[in-house]
């Protein structure tokens, strides 16, 4: 039986009330009864019951990005946008979802934030799943929390290849270990994750958010490199070469990224030809940027 299927017969275990009239959002469950004006998520919305039937009016934003996630959604009728960018009139939308199709799943299985703006696009129906929710569906229905994890490392992959050319250019054989192999994390703005002259401990691609990069002079003087935006990859000359870091990573908003953790690099991926050359290439050329800002050779 498909996932689907399995989340329908879930449904039609957990009976709803009458779909209500056009235009009124509602939710039902056999636990409680949940409210839908505002998003799911967020600070000041009540937790929502392990299994929820939610009915939203078209327009309705779903889940926001940035906002911690503690659900994830199936749709079961209608159709939503999945929107990135910040507010939802200034988001740009990358694709929509329909019917057997569901979302949410990073935030709920990974701890990190919502990495997208959901807005229903027409009337729809969505089965909401909290953690104990998706561990009913695990021992009543069979449906494994390894599928879903499978699903949103898959999502964040797709992510990465997306936004960042060297990734995209690797062999698929080789994007799928990295995808496999990759940790997501979610980091507050204001966190260092490379110290210039302290060794660095991981591969890093941003998925989400901004990090400012710069150099610290012996005299203290600071020399900034561009901004960090999403896709960029970065950590790579700490573990190809064994070297400190050479310049300073910080977040400058709050950020999601992926994280390949320099034994698990050295293990699996540093006989990887490809992967190998491509991140050679990359390293140089920030060492000679960096021999810029330092006024060495050019």
């Amino acid at each position: 039986m498909s996932l689907f299927a399995r989340l329908q017969a879930l449904l039609s275990a957990h009976p709803s009330a009458p779909a209500p009239s056009a235009g009124q959002a509602s939710a039902t469950s056999t636990v409680s009864t949940a409210a839908t004006g505002a998003p799911a998520d967020g600070e000041g919305a009540p937790a929502p019951p392990p299994v929820c039937t939610r009915y939203l009016p078209a327009g309705q934003v779903v889940v926001r990005e940035g906002d911690p996630g503690n659900s994830m959604f199936v749709v079961l009728e209608g159709r939503v946008a999945v929107l990135r960018g910040g507010d939802p009139g200034g988001n740009t939308e990358v694709g929509r979802l329909g019917a057997g199709e569901f979302f949410g799943e990073l935030a709920l299985l990974t701890g990190t934030q919502r990495t997208a703006t959901i807005v229903t696009v027409e009337d729809a129906v969505l089965l909401e799943l909290t953690q104990a929710g998706v561990r009913e569906l695990g021992k009543d229905y069979g449906v494994k929390g390894e599928q879903m994890q499978v699903t949103a490392r898959e999502r964040l992959l797709a992510d990465a290849l997306r936004s960042n050319p060297l990734i995209a250019a690797l062999p698929p054989e080789v994007q799928h270990e990295l995808g496999d192999a990759f940790v997501p994390c979610t980091v507050p703005a204001g966190e260092t994750l490379l110290t210039r002259g302290q060794p660095g401990d991981a591969l890093y691609v941003l998925i989400r958010g901004q990090c400012e990069v710069f150099h610290t002079h012996d005299d203290g003087r600071q020399s900034p490199y561009p901004t960090l935006e999403e896709g960029a990859l970065f950590g790579e000359i700490s573990l190809l070469r064994s070297r400190l870091a050479t310049a300073t990573v910080r977040t400058v908003t709050p950020c999601t990224l992926l994280k390949l953790e320099r034994d698990v690099f050295k293990k699996a991926f540093l006989g990887q030809p490809d992967l190998r050359g491509a991140l050679v290439r990359l390293g140089l050329e920030r060492l000679k940027h960096t021999m810029e800002v330092m006024g060495g050779p050019k």
